[in-house]
């Protein structure tokens, strides 16, 4: 029996919207973040699942509260689902910015999605599972599930939705 992953990123926050990174800081929903949140609640009313794992950043947990107000499950979290760690560039503007040897890297990234993968096959096979994360990990996350480059795969909006069955 396959396993479902619905991915969401969490909802806009103040840094996304000044285009400042905020790499693995708590990060505070921006109004539109909040309100993108509360709009997930009527597309999740469709959407069965076993169980929500979340990263354990705020403006993640935040998203995930908002979106599951109406339905009484336990979120949990893991530090395997946090944003890529943006070294000194955190809190810096990301217009012309340049990356280096302090931010994470892609690979190290992808190992974190390829152990969140083994997590799930250990603990949650063939269970619908709703994930809450960030930008940058799902989309690594996505390259490892569908076995491309990371360039590849389209950025996802916030409290964008995405499914995926997984062997």
């Amino acid at each position: 029996m396959p396993t479902t992953l619905y991915i969401i990123r969490h909802g806009e926050t103040e840094d996304n919207a000044r285009r400042i990174f905020q790499g693995q800081t708590p990060g505070k929903l921006s109004q539109k973040g909040e309100e993108q949140a509360a709009a997930l609640q009527a597309k999740l009313k469709a959407i069965y699942f076993d169980v929500v794992l979340c990263s354990d950043l705020k403006r993640c947990v935040d998203t995930a509260k908002i979106a599951l107000k109406e339905k009484d499950v336990p979120i949990i979290t893991t530090p395997l689902l946090r944003e890529r760690n943006m070294g000194n560039l955190t809190g810096l503007s990301m217009i012309n910015a340049t990356l280096n040897k302090s931010v994470e890297s892609n690979e190290a990234v992808g190992t974190r999605a390829g152990a969140f993968l083994q997590l799930i096959n250990k603990e949650y096979a063939g269970k619908n599972i709703l994930v809450f994360s960030h930008g940058f990990f799902l989309k690594m996350l996505q390259s490892v599930i569908e076995d491309k480059p990371q360039h590849e795969i389209p950025v996802m909006g916030n409290c964008e939705i995405r499914t995926f069955e997984i062997e």
